[in-house]
């Protein structure tokens, strides 16, 4: 009998929590209801339930949040900071939660460093990282990629989601191709970029389907040094770098992408900057296989290639004391020595990118692979 009364009183006990707890929680909901509709003081709302209000604070309309972040309440100053960036407001937005940091949970942490990602906020991002607020996920990574880390440094399982590989990874080639081509860069732009570049070839692959396959774009850091300047060819010291010994064996050409330099092409390697667009990266391609420029090439390349005589390139005839092909028309690419003879009487994209690859260019460049794919340098 004793312990079934006790039992009685405890359930009762029990019972009288819950209710307590019950009548609580509406009292805290009808509390935050009223600030929603206007019909309550903000501040005096949220001190008689700050708790409540903390773990809500997202859904108060912006005034509301203005109003309690001007009073320097943290979880406010944290949720106003978001409603600020998510309207492009940023400097302003940084006030308030920059005041914020020491009292938000890891969980706001990853939100705002979510959202300072999503509009490219690196110096931000760092800020969070110095102040050790960047919790490991997809923003402290970006800013690992952004600020080039170590490729070693980089977790493997985030550069596979986001299609990236790194330059300690093994790669296969791709045996139905003619030629296949390492893709590589040495930060986080250049990445993105070689991926356009990939995914539009896909889409359209050129001279025809199967003559390149690209890898997916490789991350190298720091591991070579790429110093170029706008105004100067883009350039990395592959001489100095022991990365060249340690990437994967059987690719037949290599495109480096730094994030300045003009595009270039030399012994299989391609080198072309990270704001150029796919016509430019077409017009190198053919490079890989022989097509000279018909602009006016660099003297330095005009003293020795211009003296030569006859078909130097499936696009380039040189003519000293004979006469051009038939059908063929002059070209700006030798200003001494020969006179330089091209297929095309209009522009041809080895003249300007932009007017694209003509179907005489790509019938052109198909033979020519077809009866010289053997003969090319490589990487």
């Amino acid at each position: 009998m004793k312990a079934r009364a006790n039992f009685f009183k405890l359930s009762i006990l029990l019972l009288c929590a819950s209710l307590i707890n019950g009548s609580s929680n509406k009292q805290n909901s009808i509390g935050f209801w009223q600030v929603l509709h206007g019909k309550a003081n903000v501040i005096n709302s949220y001190w008689q339930f700050p708790g409540y209000f903390a773990s809500h604070i997202l859904q108060l309309p912006p005034t509301s949040l203005a109003t309690l972040a001007r009073n320097k309440i943290a979880h406010a100053q944290y949720g106003y900071g978001l409603s600020l960036l998510a309207n492009n407001q940023t400097e302003t937005a940084k006030l308030f939660w920059q005041a914020s940091l020491d009292e938000i949970t890891i969980k706001q942490q990853k939100h705002l460093a979510a959202s300072l990602l999503s509009q490219q906020r690196w110096q931000d991002l760092a800020l969070l990282k110095a102040h050790n607020k960047l919790p490991k996920g997809d923003a402290f990574y970006h800013l690992q990629l952004q600020q080039r880390a170590p490729f070693d440094a980089l977790n493997h399982s985030f550069m596979n989601k986001l299609g990236f590989l790194v330059a300690s990874e093994q790669i296969e080639i791709q045996k139905q191709c003619t030629f296949n081509v390492l893709m590589l860069s040495d930060h986080r732009d250049g990445l993105y970029r070689l991926n356009q570049f990939r995914n539009a070839y896909f889409q359209n692959p050129e001279p025809s389907l199967n003559t390149f396959c690209f890898s997916k774009p490789i991350y190298v850091g720091n591991a070579i040094a790429c110093n170029s300047t706008k105004a100067t060819l883009a350039q990395c010291d592959w001489q100095q770098s022991s990365l060249k010994q340690r990437l994967p064996k059987g690719f037949d050409f290599a495109i480096m992408m730094p994030k300045q330099g003009t595009a270039n092409v030399h012994q299989g390697l391609m080198h072309i900057n990270s704001q150029a667009n796919y016509a430019v990266f077409l017009h190198e391609l053919m490079h890989f296989n022989g097509f000279e420029d018909e602009y006016a090439l660099p003297a330095k390349k005009q003293a020795w290639l211009c003296q030569l005589e006859g078909l130097v390139a499936p696009n380039l005839f040189i003519a000293h004391n004979t006469d051009a092909p038939k059908g063929w028309h002059k070209s700006k690419s030798c200003q001494q020595g020969g006179v330089a003879y091209k297929p095309s009487a209009q522009w041809s994209i080895m003249q300007y990118q932009q007017v694209g690859l003509s179907e005489q260019y790509r019938a052109l460049w198909q033979t020519h692979i077809e009866q010289h794919a053997d003969l090319f340098p490589r990487f």
